[in-house]
């Protein structure tokens, strides 16, 4: 169970939650004083002076000590009990007071209410144990000395400024707590936000992958239904044609299961770049005045429609990053074809960015893009300078793909 406590005076309208305090360590703490304080009267070991009738003391010194198992609850309440407990029967006949049944319940409430309450009732609080102090200096002889003004006097106040000081420290802890976690929340909400409107870009852009293949696919079919009669040799290509891009259609299906998106819009069905547009890409961007170098490494191979489409975005996220945070750098693109897959890495030479992994919409919406293809993506200031971008995607056949 948690409670809504509000700090006023530190930051305007917030509040900050705290769990509800257990009532039995102070039950505990109650306890042992109250054992403590009856023994003490029991066998003298203050060698307080004795006055009043003993019964009347030992009912003082009761209710005094049991009172402090409600000093969190309610401190205030607590405090005035025992001062009534301590210096009230001594308005009427002089009793003895102890060290641990009398004075110790009184620094104990009087700390508790400025630990636990807020600055008017801490004040009142100092004050009903000073007037409390007051009435036993004026009626208790074997206290009422000026030499013992000191001893009574500073406890008081140390153990006042001693929770006033932790009330404070708690206080700024409870506050940054709660805005860390706002801006937790908040920096989670954003990235979120930024991860399902990437996803809702990549499904629109596979929606066109797997639109253009169907219609590739009928008009393949609708050509070999008018070769089958005539020419059943010639209707094996279009056939075969139909088969492989059927497949593609299939994988890019699969990949799309994971997707929650909302229905693409009709303006979304246009032709996607891919590898084969990157080089258009590396000369605009040299016209933009960032020097680019660009390499194939392996021998080049044809590309599901999706990663193809995947690698080009890379690419063009990658160099406008580069343009925007590396003004008067070289980069370099590097596209690795491999036995297992492909590999795309991008570089500059900038001035090194500042270090931890990017939250940024470009990035998370590469590693979207990566992931959807079983791929991974690295990306960081490198220690030379500079920052790079790294890309490895497999090219294996989809689960839900069998070869012709």
């Amino acid at each position: 169970m948690t409670r809504r406590i509000a700090f006023g005076g530190y930051l305007p309208g917030m509040a900050v939650t705290r769990p509800a305090q257990s009532f039995a360590p102070d039950a505990a703490l109650a306890a042992a004083v109250t054992a403590f304080a009856q023994l003490d009267l029991r066998l003298g070991l203050d060698d307080s002076t004795r006055f009043g009738p003993q019964w009347a003391v030992v009912l003082c010194s009761l209710v005094a000590t049991t009172a402090l198992a409600f000093r969190r609850r309610a401190p205030l309440a607590t405090l005035l009990v025992v001062t009534a407990a301590v210096a009230g029967p001594q308005l009427v006949v002089v009793l003895t007071f102890t060290l641990w049944g009398h004075f110790l319940p009184m620094l104990v409430a009087t700390y508790s209410v400025a630990r636990h309450s807020d600055r008017e009732r801490a004040a009142a609080g100092l004050l009903v144990s000073v007037v409390a102090l007051v009435v036993l200096f004026l009626r208790v002889p074997s206290i009422g000395t000026a030499a013992n003004v000191p001893f009574a006097l500073v406890p008081l106040v140390v153990v006042t400024a001693a929770g006033r000081g932790l009330r404070r420290r708690d206080r700024s802890h409870a506050a940054l707590a709660e805005r860390a976690g706002r801006l937790a929340e908040e920096q989670e909400k954003w990235v979120r936000d930024a991860v399902a409107a990437e996803r809702a870009r990549i499904a629109r852009e596979l929606h066109d992958v797997v639109a253009h293949c169907v219609s590739v696919m009928v008009i393949q079919a609708g050509a070999a239904e008018d070769l089958l009669d005539r020419d059943p040799d010639g209707a094996r290509q279009p056939l075969r044609a139909v088969q492989h891009t059927g497949q593609q259609a299939v994988a890019e299906l699969g990949h799309m299961l994971g997707l929650l998106r909302g229905a693409a819009p009709a303006d979304a069905l246009l032709p996607q770049p891919g590898v084969a547009q990157v080089p258009e890409l590396v000369s605009q961007v040299r016209d933009a005045g960032l020097p680019v170098t660009y390499e194939v490494d392996g021998a080049p191979r044809d590309l599901p429609p999706g990663v193809d489409v995947a690698l080009y975005r890379l690419v063009q996220e990658a160099l406008t990053n580069v343009l925007k945070h590396a003004r008067g750098a070289r980069a370099t693109v590097v596209l690795r074809y491999t036995d297992a897959g492909v590999e795309l890495a991008v570089h500059d030479d900038g001035r090194p960015a500042g270090s931890g992994p990017g939250l940024g919409h470009g990035l998370i919406g590469m590693r979207e893009r990566v992931a959807l293809y079983g791929g991974t993506l690295d990306a960081g200031p490198r220690a030379d300078g500079g920052f790079a971008v790294a890309a490895v995607i497999p090219l294996v056949p989809h689960p839900l793909v069998r070869r012709a």
